[in-house]
């Protein structure tokens, strides 16, 4: 059931302006005829414009008593506003001199045009930059269609080889994957972002012993996202490179354990920052260069350097991996990185001086402040002593020093001396440490971030991944449009349909349609699900799309997450949750029909098209009753050509075939409904119309190209891969 629409809130007076200053005119040629003749500009005229600005001001202020009357009714259901929320990213911070400076502390002021951001922890800035290097698998048809066969590869290295490429991905442009190489690594070359000579690459590379080496890492949210479930950290192995004998045995390398000292991106879950230790022996920071390019690649070395690279550029090579995903794939991966979050810094605000009187209340100077970030010290014996926010003063005492944040009217609050201590009268009061803003203004495309406050010439600011997450402070109307659901779920998921009322008015990332299952159980995919399982809960989620011919509206990774972390906080102990795109089954339609006016069948044609697609879309106001197309629902025949035929301009529907993609075989392939007069679907999928071919007349209509049973056979074979660099060997 929809929920009920809110009663609209009338101005208690809409005159404007211009009709109070018309509504003067005619009271004065009423009561004062002898001042009609007057022409404008006469200055009785002045003085009407004036008491009309007046009087529009008064109504204004009057108009405002409905909004204060609602927040008031918001305060007694005790639905706050939601505050703004900060985006977060990271940026790279670089040392532009061929030395390494002091640290950047945290907190550190960044701005990006108007809007300001602040770091979180701690980066030693290198001169350093990245190049990630991959082992791309070459399978026979590739190395046949170069000339080389496997038996020649045999013959000359003497081992069972393994083909590959190697492929240099770019940071911030390029996904770092492994899916598709040889030995399930990310290669990275650890190089100077500006050619040196050997001394000073040498005193560079004797300044990174011991120190800790920041890698910023975010997940590739981008790609489709088919299930979410915990953020369960992620174990990366990070490796050096180091060879014993770099000169004379250079095929002979070792891979070391670096020192994870700190990762919040939960292994590349989500956005953050990787701390490595690097060795305290520079001695081992060293990639040989006496091994012959043909042997690169071999085994376990590291593929050959990129050849834009100068000589004594490369310092030294790290390999990336990960056990339980060996197709690990990125979104982002790059040195000197810093979480960023997009707030500024307020410390030692004076905010005013104690009364001595309960209740006391004192204002924040910044907007959109975070509560939970907000120090207050108050004056005691000429010093600053720091007292303790809480969140209300219900367990507090007289003697305790507390205070209370409203983040929504950006105040202080103290306690009236029987529950909170009373500040002193006369003691000056002020906030050591807040931050504040916020909003959708942080979410920046990458590139934004360039200045650092305070910097001196020799750093720079890379700011190479967006920024995201941000969300507006709530408005007084958008509060108010969710009393009715908050009312029922009191922002807590414990029935379905909880789940999917929280799922679909989360501030986060949108959602067209979400529908919450009891009892699915997905398991690792939608190919082992199971059901009626107590405790479980999945929620079907998709995204706003506009109707499109295959183009349907699949979630990706970033929403699934999204959606998970907010209901997560939101559902009862002990409940395991499941965020799911539902599965969408290709099919096409082909019709053969007849128009009523031969003069307009193009357009009679389209509409059909439009029509089917509109039928068969997911999301409101698509589908059979408006809502989207049910899950599990089985596409029937007979009913496209009831749609196809209440279509305006349509005489007949002479026939209609539909074809469907199966997975059952490998590749997927085309087949036609035939037998049946209704594609069965199961609880978790749904139609997606990739394509309609019409005809006139009477005629068995054929498939749309490349939709029917034919299209499978022609996608047999191996797909064309490049080869127009060299190819090199490993061993598996």
């Amino acid at each position: 059931m929809s929920p009920p629409k809110p009663f609209p809130v009338p101005d208690l007076d809409d005159r404007r302006f211009d009709e109070l200053v018309a509504e003067l005119q005619a009271r004065l040629a009423r009561h004062v005829p002898e001042l009609a003749p007057l022409a404008p500009g006469d200055p009785v005229f002045a003085l009407v414009d004036l008491f009309a600005w007046l009087t529009e001001t008064i109504l204004y202020r009057a108009n405002r008593i409905p909004d204060r009357q609602r927040l008031a009714f918001l305060n007694l259901l005790q639905i706050p506003l939601r505050p703004a929320r900060p985006a977060s990213g990271i940026v790279s911070i670089d040392s532009t001199a061929h030395a390494l400076p002091l640290p950047i502390p945290p907190e550190a002021l960044l701005k990006a045009g108007t809007t300001s951001f602040s770091t979180i922890g701690e980066v030693q800035p290198t001169p350093l930059t990245l190049r990630i290097v991959v082992k791309r698998r070459l399978d026979e048809a590739a190395l046949a269609a170069e000339g080389i066969s496997l038996d020649q590869l045999r013959a000359q290295y003497g081992v069972e080889p393994a083909a590959f490429r190697p492929v240099t991905l770019h940071p911030g442009r390029d996904r770092p994957s492994a899916a598709g190489t040889c030995d399930g690594a990310l290669h990275l070359g650890i190089c100077l972002a500006r050619p040196a000579p050997a001394t000073q690459a040498e005193r560079v590379r004797r300044a990174l012993g011991g120190v800790l080496l920041n890698v910023g890492l975010a997940p590739d949210t981008e790609q489709e996202g088919g299930l979410a479930t915990g953020l369960r950290a992620r174990r990366l192995t990070w490796e050096l490179a180091w060879w014993p004998d770099p000169e004379d045995a250079p095929q002979r390398v070792q891979y070391l354990p670096l020192e994870v000292v700190a990762d919040s991106s939960a292994g590349g879950r989500r956005t953050g920052v990787a701390r490595l230790r690097l060795p305290r022996d520079a001695e081992m920071l060293r990639a040989t260069s006496a091994l012959d390019p043909q042997f690169a690649g071999l085994g376990d070395t590291p593929p050959e350097a990129p050849a834009d690279l100068r000589p004594d550029q490369l310092l030294f090579w790290l390999r990336l991996s990960c056990a339980e995903e060996p197709d690990l794939t990125l979104g982002y991966l790059g040195l000197n990185a810093v979480e960023v979050i997009g707030q500024g810094i307020a410390r030692d605000v004076l905010l005013g001086a104690g009364t001595g009187r309960p209740d006391q209340r004192l204002e924040l100077p910044d907007p959109d402040v975070d509560e939970r970030s907000v120090e207050i010290e108050v004056e005691a014996r000429r010093a600053f002593r720091a007292w303790t926010r809480v969140a209300h003063f219900a367990g507090s005492g007289p003697d305790d020093t507390v205070f209370v944040v409203d983040s929504a009217d950006r105040s202080v609050h103290f306690g009236d001396g029987v529950r909170g201590m009373r500040p002193p009268a006369g003691a000056r009061i002020r906030a050591a440490f807040y931050r504040h803003g916020g909003g959708s203004g942080g979410n920046l495309p990458s590139g934004s971030i360039r200045e650092l406050h305070g910097a001196s010439e020799k750093l720079a600011v890379r700011h190479e991944w967006p920024t995201r997450g941000g969300v507006d402070a709530e408005s007084l109307d958008e509060a108010e449009r969710r009393i009715p659901a908050f009312l029922s779920h009191r922002d807590r998921a414990v029935t379905a349909e909880d789940f999917a009322v929280l799922a679909r008015d989360n501030p986060i990332n949108p959602v067209a349609r979400a529908e919450a299952v009891a009892g699915f159980f997905p398991g690792a995919s939608l190919a082992a699900v199971r059901r009626n399982v107590p405790g479980v809960v999945s929620v079907f989620v998709m995204p706003p799309a506009p109707q499109a011919m295959a183009a349907a509206p699949r979630p990706n990774a970033g929403l699934l997450a999204d959606v998970h972390a907010y209901l997560s906080a939101r559902c009862m102990l002990g409940t395991e949750l499941y965020v799911l795109s539902p599965r969408f089954v290709p099919i096409a339609l082909a019709l053969s029909l007849e128009v009523v006016d031969p003069t307009s069948e193009q357009q009679v044609h389209a509409e059909v098209e439009r029509a089917l697609l509109r039928y068969l879309w997911a999301l409101p106001p698509g589908g059979p009753r408006g809502a989207g197309w049910p899950r599990g629902k089985a596409v029937e025949i007979n009913e496209l050509r009831t749609q196809a035929g209440r279509v305006e301009g349509v005489e007949a529907v002479n026939a209609l075939r539909l074809f469907y993609r199966t997975t059952e075989q490998d590749p997927p392939s085309w087949r036609e409904l035939t037998g049946v007069q209704a594609l069965t679907l199961l609880d978790f999928e749904l139609p997606e119309l990739m394509a309609v071919s019409i005809r006139p007349g009477e005629d068995r209509p054929a498939p749309p190209r490349g939709f029917g049973p034919e299209a499978g056979a022609a996608a047999d074979g191996p797909r064309p891969v490049p080869l127009d660099v060299q190819l090199f060997i490993c061993v598996q």
